[in-house]
């Protein structure tokens, strides 16, 4: 019961702190250079527009439905002795709920037989982690290593999982963005976990068309112990040097089930 209130704790401290960003003044920006030019190229840092006052946090919150499952999340990432261009230690905070239902058989002692049940299900997650983002030419890498909980209940009580109640231990997060010309770009971010062996990979790669703008194909992968989910879809970005926003949607699949549409947002702001 006490790591279940840390776990609401936390994500309630970060959901209100990406709130909370929403609120902020836009930070003071010199003029965007054009698409290609020296300023946009000489950057690794997901090759953004110049600007006067280089922020140091950035807070974000998003959320994601498919199949069976809605989910919300936020997070904070801050650059305590750097700007969050520069090369440097990172501090990270996220944490999020997930509802989800699924259907199976359960043991009922009143028939003394096994009968068809339709379960719900609540995941609650909060990570702790600390880092080091270093850069090189036009490839930018942030690793991860730090603390992972998870909580998850399931209504009624399913005994043929093992993914359920209070799960924690070490958890890891690689992020590399790839800039492979002022007009292409790429990301992967890949995370895996020991609560219930949790894991997460995703692969974007970015077509620039003007105006912060950029769209292109993703793919990931994400599960634990007992469940896996793939996705295949197109997103959408755009991106100031205050703020971004991305929407994305396509197809995903779990592990025995037949395709179904995916949806996702996430709206970033930096200060």
């Amino acid at each position: 019961m006490a790591c279940a209130a840390i776990v609401r704790n936390a994500f309630g401290v970060a959901l209100f702190a990406a709130a909370a960003a929403l609120w902020q003044p836009p930070v003071a920006h010199a003029a965007e250079p054009a698409t290609g030019s020296a300023d946009a190229v000489g950057t690794s840092w997901h090759q953004k527009t110049a600007v006067i006052v280089e922020p140091s946090v950035e807070l974000w919150t998003g959320s994601e439905a498919y199949r069976h499952v809605s989910a919300l999340y936020a997070g904070a990432t801050w650059s305590p002795f750097t700007n969050l261009r520069q090369d440097g230690l990172r501090l990270r905070v996220v944490g999020g709920q997930s509802d989800y239902r699924y259907a199976g058989t359960r043991y009922d002692p009143g028939t003394d037989a096994y009968i068809w049940e339709n379960f719900r299900g609540r995941a609650r997650f909060v990570d702790i982690l600390a880092g080091w983002q270093f850069s090189a030419g036009t490839t930018t890498v942030k690793a991860f290593g730090g603390f992972g909980l998870t909580a998850h209940q399931i209504t009624p009580s399913d005994p043929s999982t093992q993914v359920q109640g209070t799960a924690q231990g070490l958890k890891g997060a690689l992020e590399i963005w790839q800039n492979w010309t002022p007009l292409l770009w790429s990301s992967l971010d890949l995370s895996l976990a020991r609560a219930h062996m949790s894991y997460a990979a995703q692969l974007r790669t970015g077509w620039r068309f003007g105006n912060g703008w950029s769209a292109g194909p993703e793919v990931s992968v994400a599960g634990h112990s007992e469940t896996e989910i793939r996705r295949a879809g197109l997103f959408i970005r755009n991106e100031t040097p205050a703020d971004e926003w991305v929407v994305s949607g396509g197809v995903s699949r779990g592990r025995g089930d037949s395709p179904s549409a995916y949806a996702t947002g996430q709206y970033l702001r930096r200060f």
